[in-house]
């Protein structure tokens, strides 16, 4: 059954996950504030240093020759892009612990008769929409403001692309959840990841940037294919490799990614569950 199961176990499992999403976006809508700085900070840090650091960075000798067919605004643009679905791991998913810790009702949620993973699932379908709401409201401000043009070349490798970093973002976000049981300084450590990620990924600079043992070290991190493969399925810039191997590459890391994930969680829960560490902070 855990291998096969029913039609009934997997219409209960939908259903618990459209709960969890229907729940989650009730409580996203109670706080109008937040929203309004999601929708105005982000789009505004982006302005900022796409005007900014691009323009003062950005057309070296170096990263010229390593933007290829991608202009300036066009790799900062898909790094930001990337960044806004990557923070979904750590803020979306991650934090989701966390935040129920604080409130206090996490204690509750784990006595319910459903899997905490659907309630996890909720909480990241609707930070899915909110991230694709984010992203076409910076287009259309940068066509306001900027009159930059922002398309996409592949739209069928972008598709492929979008789904394989979503996958390895759920995963990441899974481990990051998991984590949360036996940590208390949950801002000291997403934040630092945050910007290793952006740092040695290849984010917002191409990796040619990066000396050469640092580069290295940037190859064995999954991000730095999706980061890649993002941009060169959206504005056509060089890839790190063979652009067919590269997806490949990426797709079994994101499958990875996500396993790993789901088996730490499972086992960080029944460990926190039976030491009685669920509800502390």
């Amino acid at each position: 059954m855990a291998i096969f199961p029913s039609s009934s176990h997997l219409s209960r499992l939908m259903g618990e996950m459209l709960a969890a999403f229907i729940k989650d976006v009730r409580v996203y809508f109670r706080y109008p504030s937040l929203i309004v700085s999601e929708f105005i900070t982000l789009p505004a840090w982006f302005v900022l240093f796409a005007v900014g650091v691009t323009a003062s960075f950005i057309p070296s000798e170096t990263a010229t020759s390593a933007l290829s067919g991608s202009s300036a605004f066009g790799f900062f643009y898909w790094g930001f892009v990337f960044l806004i679905i990557f923070s979904t791991s750590i803020w979306g998913v991650g934090q989701y612990i966390r935040t129920e810790q604080l409130q206090g009702t996490i204690e509750q949620l784990f006595v319910a008769p459903i899997s905490r993973v659907s309630i996890i699932f909720g909480r990241f379908a609707r930070t899915f929409f909110t991230d694709l709401a984010i992203i076409a409201y910076t287009v259309l401000l940068i066509g306001g403001l900027g009159h930059q043009q922002i398309s996409i070349g592949n739209p069928l490798l972008f598709a492929l692309v979008i789904a394989i970093l979503y996958l390895g973002v759920l995963g990441f976000g899974l481990i990051f959840a998991g984590i949360t049981f036996r940590i208390k300084s949950f801002n000291i450590l997403s934040n630092l990841t945050q910007f290793l990620v952006i740092g040695l990924c290849g984010v917002f600079f191409p990796l040619t940037a990066l000396p050469g043992p640092v580069r290295l070290v940037s190859f064995m991190i999954p991000f730095t294919y999706f980061a890649d493969l993002l941009r060169h399925s959206a504005s056509g810039a060089t890839t790190i490799a063979d652009p067919a191997l590269e997806v490949l590459v990426a797709l079994v890391l994101g499958l990875g990614l996500f396993v790993v994930g789901l088996l730490f969680f499972k086992a960080t829960e029944k460990y926190a569950q039976t030491r009685g560490l669920i509800g502390t902070h």
